[in-house]
C-alpha cells in the first residue's frame, strides 16, 4: 500500500510539473502573439490589454481589451478574447498543426463582455453625407412613423445605452464523415441571441489550411435560431408611438410595407412566411429555420432553381416558437433582385441549350426520345432535357441518378454548373440517343 501511495505521489508531482511547464509555455506564447497583433494593428487602432488568461480546460487569451480605432471617435472594450480547443493538449498542438500547414481538428474564438457605446462614432447618429442605400436596407424601420432607419439615436430612445454581448465562432472537422461543422453563437443583452450551425460536406477531409479555404462547400445541414431578448417589445412600443398607432396596427402596417417593398424588388413572400414574421414580432420567443437537403448541395447552384425547387432541395422547415409553419411559398424575379442590389449580373434564362457537339457522320440521326424518369439511370453520360413541376427546363449531361436525386450538368455563361433535382419533381424527361 505504501509503495502504491509513493507511485501515485510521484505521478501527481510529475503531472503538476508538466502542467506548470505547459501553462508557462502557453502563457508566454499567448503574450508574444498578442503583442504582435497589437503592433500590427497600430496603423488602424490603438489596442491595449490587461493580462493573459489561461484555462486548464483548453483555452487561452487576453483580458481587459481596449480598442480605439483611428478612423472614428469610439472605444470598444472586451472582457476577454479567448482561443478555445477541446482540451489543453489540443491547444498545445495548434501551433504544430499550423506550422505544418494543417488545420487543427477543432477550434473556436470567443469574445466575452463586448461593450460598444451608442453615443460613439461607430453606432452614433447617422452620417450626414448621402450613402448608397439599396431597397433591401432598413426594412426593419418601415412603418415607424418619420423614422427611416435605426441607428444609435433611435436605439437610445428605445431605452438602450450600449451594446453588451458575447460572440463565439468555431469549427470542427469530422474526418469519419468528411464533414466540416461551423458554429456561430452570439447574444446581445436585452436584444437578441443567434445560434447558427452549418454542416458542410467535403469530398475528402482537408489536409491543409489551403484545402480548408479553397474547397467547394456542399451544404449538408443548417440550423438557424433567432431568440428575442426584449428588442421586439421595445421596438414595437417605440414605433407605435412614432406612428401614432396601437401596437397591433403598427405591426400589421409594418408587415404589409415589408411585403410591398420586397415584392416591388422581385421577392414575393407567401402568406405563411408573412404570418410567421408577424407572430415573431408580436410574441417574441424564437424563430427556427432548419435545412436538411436530401443530398448535399452547393449553395451557389440555388440561383439557377425556381423558388419552389429551392425549398424542396434544401428540405426547409420553419418554426415560430413551438408552431411549425406549413406554408413556405415564396417566389422571386432574379433580374429584379439583381437590379435592386445594384448588380450588373443578369440571370440566364431557365432553358439553356448546350452548344452543338460536332459529331462524326452516322447513319441513324441522334435525337431526344421521351424516357421514363425511373429509367434515367440507364442513360448517365448522355445529354438530356428535363422539365420540373415548376415548368422550368434543364438541358445538359446526366451525371448521376441515385437515392431519388438526378444530377445534371448544364452550360452557363462562363462555364458549367451541376444541379441536383428530385426525381419526384421531374414531370418529363427526354434523352438523346
Amino acid at each position: 500500500m505504501r509503495k502504491l501511495m509513493n507511485i501515485l505521489l510521484v505521478v501527481l508531482v510529475a503531472a503538476l510539473l508538466i502542467a506548470g511547464g505547459v501553462g508557462g509555455y502557453l502563457w508566454y506564447s499567448t503574450k508574444q502573439q498578442a503583442d504582435q497583433i497589437v503592433m500590427m494593428a497600430q496603423p488602424f487602432a490603438e489596442i491595449s490589454y490587461g493580462g493573459i488568461v489561461l484555462s486548464p480546460t483548453g483555452s487561452t487569451g487576453v483580458k481587459q481589451v481596449r480598442i480605439m480605432p483611428h478612423f472614428v471617435n469610439d472605444i470598444i472594450t472586451i472582457g476577454t478574447i479567448q482561443l478555445n480547443a477541446p482540451n489543453i493538449l489540443a491547444l498545445l498542438d495548434i501551433r504544430r498543426h499550423l506550422s505544418q500547414g494543417n488545420p487543427p481538428p477543432a477550434l473556436s474564438l470567443s469574445f466575452h463582455d463586448v461593450e460598444l457605446s451608442l453615443h460613439g462614432g461607430l453606432l452614433g447618429p447617422a452620417p450626414s453625407q448621402v450613402q448608397h442605400v439599396s431597397p433591401f436596407d432598413n426594412l426593419d424601420a418601415l412603418g415607424c412613423g418619420p423614422v427611416t432607419r435605426f441607428s444609435g439615436a433611435e436605439w437610445q430612445e428605445m431605452g438602450f445605452e450600449r451594446f453588451v454581448g458575447n460572440l463565439e465562432v468555431g469549427y470542427r472537422l469530422d474526418a469519419a464523415r468528411n464533414r466540416l461543422e461551423l458554429r456561430v453563437d452570439s447574444h446581445t443583452r436585452n436584444w437578441a441571441a443567434l445560434n447558427l450551425d452549418i454542416g458542410l460536406a467535403v469530398a475528402t477531409s482537408p489536409q491543409s489550411v489551403i484545402d480548408l479555404a479553397s474547397f467547394t462547400p456542399q451544404l449538408a445541414s443548417l440550423r438557424f435560431v433567432l431568440r428575442d431578448d426584449g428588442f421586439n417589445a421595445l421596438r414595437n412600443n417605440y414605433c407605435a408611438v412614432k406612428a401614432g398607432k396601437t401596437i397591433p396596427d403598427y405591426i400589421a402596417d409594418h408587415v404589409r410595407l415589408v411585403a410591398e417593398r420586397l415584392r416591388a424588388n422581385g421577392i414575393a413572400l407567401g402568406p405563411g412566411l408573412l404570418e410567421a414574421y408577424r407572430r415573431y414580432l408580436t410574441e417574441g420567443g424564437h424563430l427556427t429555420v432548419v435545412a436538411n437537403p436530401p443530398v448535399p448541395i452547393d449553395p451557389a447552384e440555388l440561383q439557377f432553381y425556381a423558388a419552389e425547387d429551392v425549398v424542396k432541395l434544401l428540405g426547409l422547415t420553419l418554426q415560430v416558437n413551438e408552431t411549425a409553419v406549413a406554408d413556405l411559398s415564396i417566389a422571386w424575379d432574379a433580374a429584379k433582385v439583381a437590379e435592386a442590389l445594384g448588380s450588373e449580373a443578369r440571370p440566364e434564362p431557365d432553358v439553356v441549350e448546350t452548344p452543338p457537339v460536332r459529331q462524326q457522320p452516322v447513319i441513324v440521326r441522334q435525337d431526344y426520345h421521351p424516357t421514363p424518369v425511373g429509367e434515367l439511370g440507364r442513360h448517365v453520360g448522355r445529354n438530356a432535357r428535363l422539365q420540373t413541376t415548376t415548368g422550368a427546363q434543364y438541358l445538359g449531361r446526366l451525371d448521376a441518378v441515385a437515392e431519388g436525386v438526378v444530377r445534371i450538368t448544364i452550360r452557363r455563361s462562363g462555364g458549367t454548373v451541376t444541379l441536383s433535382l428530385r426525381a419526384g419533381d421531374i414531370t418529363a424527361a427526354e434523352v438523346v440517343y
